[in-house]
């Protein structure tokens, strides 16, 4: 009787989990699915599309734009905006969790807070400064006013809190600086939560649209979720190409992801709780 219980109860929980795994693919399939018919088809109601397959959406997608070029210019955005990160965030997180100063814990509040204002409320500020700084219309206006993360910086502070403060002590006897400590000590112990970091930062960064729609202009350095807008006019938008355009914008992400699939889930769990 309890062994058809636990059967009957593993059975309910694998039939939840698929429907769950359902749900999350059903956006990606459809997308796919539409990238794949003509324009008269789009709104034809099929979700799994039968009909004759149609690739004028990926042609236009990689033809009538740059896409290349776009695409080069979200790889650079994002991997330097993310190493960028991760350099920042190491450092003040070793500062936080290491050193024991004068309003630490409230200066760490503040770092909390910017994780609660939304993005747009700091637009318009961001804006005036990076003008004032003549950055605009360049890659460095771009990357250097998001370079630091408090959503980085937190996480990489509970990962190095749950590491033995004496390994540190035993590496200072040894005659380590503060940067060999942080290096040699926190930074290498924790490389599965960098990369979890990592993949993160990137694919926001990679995917990022309402920053750099603000200070690009030029078109040769815009980014790849910019060229959506270019499938787009007044009176109607073109539909097999915005997604087939979307289907390829995902192929780098969905590379990364597998790449690293296997620190994310270890990188969240070695994060901990202790605060």
């Amino acid at each position: 009787m309890i062994r058809y219980r636990k059967l009957t109860e593993e059975t309910v929980k694998q039939l939840l989990l698929l429907g769950l795994v359902g749900l999350v693919l059903l956006p990606i399939f459809w997308m796919i699915s539409i990238s794949l018919r003509s324009e008269e088809y789009v709104f034809s109601g099929h979700l799994l599309w039968t009909g004759p397959i149609h690739w004028d959406g990926y042609k236009k997608a990689l033809w009538d734009i740059p896409f290349f070029d776009w695409l080069a210019n979200s790889l650079r955005i994002g991997v330097l905006q993310t190493l960028g990160q991760l350099f920042i965030g190491a450092c003040a997180a070793f500062a936080f969790a290491y050193y024991r100063f004068p309003g630490r814990d409230i200066l760490f509040l503040f770092v909390l807070m910017t994780m609660m204002i939304p993005m747009q409320v700091t637009l318009v500020p961001t804006y005036l400064i990076v003008n004032q700084m003549n950055a605009l219309n360049t890659f460095s206006g771009v990357i250097v006013p998001h370079l630091a993360s408090g959503f980085v910086i937190f996480l990489l502070r509970q990962s190095f809190l749950t590491l033995p403060k004496e390994l540190a002590e035993a590496a200072t006897i040894d005659g380590c600086g503060p940067l060999r400590v942080m290096w040699n000590v926190y930074v290498r112990l924790s490389g599965t939560i960098l990369w979890t970091l990592g993949v993160l930062s990137f694919l926001s960064n990679f995917n990022e649209f309402n920053w750099p729609l603000l200070v690009l202009t030029d078109s040769e350095k815009m980014p790849l979720p910019l060229a959506f807008q270019y499938f787009r006019s007044e009176t109607q938008m073109e539909w097999g190409a915005t997604m087939a355009l979307a289907t390829l914008s995902m192929i780098p992400v969905l590379i990364l992801y597998l790449i690293a699939q296997r620190y994310i889930v270890d990188g969240f769990a070695q994060s901990g709780v202790k605060g």
